[in-house]
C-alpha cells in the first residue's frame, strides 16, 4: 500500500448492533491490544457520554487519533481538545444546515463534508452540491465508500451529482463499513439499506473492489462496530484490495 495511505481501526457507536457499541468494552480491548491510534465515531453520544468517554480515553493506551466524525450538537472545545490531546488532523461532519456553523471557525478548513444518500431533511443535501461547496469553501468530501455505492444502486439519478461532485473535490477521508448483498431494514431509522456497521464476513467489503484508486484517500477509518481483533482482519483485507488497484 502507499506510503500516505493510513488504514484506522475506530470507535464506533452507531447502536447497529448495542452489545458492539458497548464502548467502555471497546476501550479495555484497546487496552489489551496496546492499540494506540485510531479514528472515533460518536455516532450515537450525546454530549453528557461523551464527556465521560474522554476521560477513559485519557487514561487509555491511544496516543492518536487523526480523524474524528463530529455531530451537529459538537462544541468548539471538543474539537480542540481532539486536536491537543490526540493530534486530530481531519473532521467530518453530516451535511445538514447546522453544520455551517463551524464556518467562522479555524476549524473550518478541516471539515469535511460526508456524503449521505438518505437525507432526513427536504433541504439537507442542499450542502452536498456545488454551489454550497464553492459559496461556503468547504474544504472537501469525506467520502463513506458505502454510501456511495448504496447511492448508484438505490438512488441512481442522485448518484450522477454526488459522482461529479466528488471528482472535483478533495477527498479529505474515507468511511468504510460493510454492505450486505440485498437491502434490509435499519434498526434506527427504518430506511430500506445495504450498507452495514457490523460486519459479519470478509466478503461483506468486496465491493470496494469495484472503486478506483482515486477514490481512497490518506486517511481511511473503519466505521465497524466489530471487535478490534475483527477490525485488525478486516483492515488486512482491505490493504489487500487496495494493493491489487495499483
Amino acid at each position: 500500500m502507499g506510503s500516505k495511505r493510513k488504514i484506522l481501526l475506530s470507535l464506533t457507536t452507531t447502536n447497529e448492533n448495542s452489545k458492539a457499541s458497548n464502548w467502555k468494552e471497546k476501550i479495555q480491548e484497546i487496552n489489551k491490544l496496546k492499540i494506540e491510534e485510531i479514528a472515533f465515531f460518536p455516532t450515537c453520544l450525546k454530549q453528557k457520554e461523551r464527556k465521560e468517554l474522554y476521560k477513559y480515553l485519557e487514561n487509555s493506551n491511544i496516543k492518536k487519533i487523526p480523524h474524528v466524525h463530529i455531530r451537529t450538537d459538537f462544541e468548539e472545545w471538543e474539537l480542540s481538545y481532539f486536536v491537543r490531546n490526540f493530534g486530530t488532523e481531519i473532521f467530518n461532519i453530516h451535511p445538514m444546515p447546522e453544520a455551517l456553523k463551524w464556518e467562522k471557525t479555524k476549524y473550518w478548513k478541516n471539515l469535511f463534508f460526508e456524503n449521505m444518500y438518505h437525507y432526513p431533511k427536504p433541504n439537507s443535501r442542499s450542502l452536498f452540491t456545488k454551489e454550497a461547496f464553492k459559496k461556503y469553501s468547504i474544504a472537501g468530501v469525506c467520502l463513506d465508500l458505502s454510501h456511495l455505492v448504496s447511492e448508484k444502486m438505490i438512488f441512481p439519478k442522485n448518484y450522477s451529482k454526488t459522482f461529479e461532485l466528488i471528482k472535483k473535490h478533495k477527498i479529505g477521508c474515507n468511511h468504510i463499513s460493510g454492505m450486505k448483498n440485498k437491502l434490509y431494514k435499519e434498526n434506527r431509522s427504518g430506511l430500506m439499506i445495504y450498507e452495514t456497521h457490523f460486519l459479519e464476513s470478509l466478503d461483506q467489503l468486496e465491493y470496494l473492489k469495484s472503486l478506483p484508486i482515486k477514490f481512497f484517500s490518506d486517511i481511511i477509518s473503519i466505521e465497524l462496530e466489530n471487535s478490534f481483533e475483527q477490525q485488525m482482519e478486516a483492515k488486512k483485507y482491505i490493504e489487500n484490495i487496495i494493493n491489487n488497484k495499483k
